[in-house]
């Protein structure tokens, strides 16, 4: 918890709003980091594999581990948090993800798998505990910092798969040198982070959106947890969130060319939809704080399932079309899944504890989501059936909606 507070007469202070605006700009720079690493890997793919002659299989590792580790690693993170403190803990895990960045940097291929499970690991704890540290904070600020949360989640990605090319272009670096230029990201919430924690006081008792107190000190626990079934329907909604984030990443431009587009245009239509979603995984949990969460969390995904539809419909006609609605169900779909999770915890710790827990799952759920789309694909070889099954996924996810919009009222 922060130690300013809003003056008597509703207005904040100037050190209020100093202090907003520093764990606002430590956010973005941390949920810039959980996304930044592991995507600048996928436009340096064929430099690496040209270093390294490495195989197909190979490469699909450096890119698989970050997600395994979460699977992993987040059902500690509650536990370890409890001994040693949010704070430090989110700390240590943005010194390991510039540690391992510049690790995997080094160049020998043992170095980059070693700095792969570093930056992997570090990843895994910052995901957890992001939801954690925006649970932290006074209910007014959370929504927006929800917002600035969520909309990095987007940022990020689009960053690194739009600037690391130029980048290696612009410094004339090679690709390690390329990915260790990163780091400077983590430097800067390392430090950011660092300010913020020297400038709050000691936690105390934190006022829920619902009106009940609980001590920072209160812990839930993982088992209680895992028997909550509202915390695994809200795992389902991320879960799928994150299946039709990493589905359209990787299958989207193949979908595209498949229909006789340039692989280029492919490209550009799939990078588009991280831009579009910007603005609506800001916006959306400002606007779930202000009592549209019965609305949002049911129509979030449902721009996806009519963009999929005309998609079927229209084909490569439709391509611009479908990329602004995946964007615009993107953002909202990430909007609502983070919010509603730092809402329906009581406490900082039981945020992390629940974070733990949506985190495994929604990452296990959506790393299926390529696999699947891809057998489909193979054993069909057509993109209806694949398509079909996602968007009848993904409309399964909005009829959850109306179950988890409950969960914080």
């Amino acid at each position: 918890m922060d130690r300013t507070s809003a003056r008597p007469d509703g207005r904040s202070s100037a050190s209020d709003v100093k202090a907003f605006v520093l764990i606002a700009a430590a956010v973005l720079l941390i949920a810039l980091n959980l996304r930044i690493p592991t995507t600048a890997l996928g436009p340096l793919l064929p430099e690496i594999r040209a270093d390294l002659d490495s195989g197909e299989t190979f490469l699909a590792l450096l890119t698989t581990i970050p997600l395994a580790l979460t699977l992993v690693v987040a059902p500690f993170v509650p536990q370890v948090t409890t001994r040693f403190g949010m704070n430090r803990i989110i700390g240590w895990a943005l010194v390991g993800i510039v540690g391992g960045t510049l690790i995997r940097s080094i160049p020998t291929t043992a170095t980059l798998l070693v700095g792969t499970l570093i930056l992997g690991a570090a990843i895994a704890v910052g995901t957890v505990l992001g939801p954690a540290a925006i649970a932290s904070q006074r209910t007014e600020r959370r929504g927006a910092l929800t917002g600035v949360y969520t909309m990095a989640l987007s940022l990020g990605p689009a960053m690194a798969l739009g600037l690391t090319i130029p980048m290696m272009r612009l410094t004339g670096f090679d690709w390690r040198q390329t990915l260790a230029l990163w780091s400077i990201v983590g430097i800067v919430a390392l430090m950011l982070w660092s300010g913020y924690t020297r400038s709050v006081a000691p936690a105390k008792p934190v006022v829920l959106s619902s009106g009940l107190t609980a001590s920072p000190g209160e812990n839930v626990g993982l088992r209680g947890t895992l028997v909550d079934v509202r915390v695994w329907v809200l795992a389902f909604y991320l879960g799928v969130t994150s299946l039709t984030f990493y589905t359209v990443s990787a299958w989207l431009p193949t979908t595209f060319i498949m229909d006789g587009m340039s692989a280029a245009v492919a490209g550009g239509y799939t990078s588009l939809i991280n831009l579009v979603s910007l603005p609506f995984a800001f916006v959306v949990p400002v606007a779930m704080r202000r009592g549209w969460a019965p609305v949002l969390a049911p129509i979030a995904p449902l721009p996806a399932v009519v963009g999929i539809s005309i998609y079927l419909t229209l084909g490569s006609t439709s391509a611009l079309w479908v990329a602004l609605l995946l964007g615009l169900a993107q953002g909202m779909c990430l909007g609502v899944s983070y919010d509603q999770i730092v809402q329906y915890a009581r406490s900082p710790e039981h945020a992390s504890t629940v974070s733990a827990i949506t985190s495994t799952v929604g990452v296990a759920i959506g790393s299926a989501g390529p696999l699947l789309y891809g057998y489909g694909l193979e054993s069909t070889g057509t993109y209806v059936l694949p398509m079909g099954g996602l968007a009848l996924l993904i409309f399964i996810q909005g009829i959850s909606g109306l179950w988890t919009s409950r969960f914080s009222r």
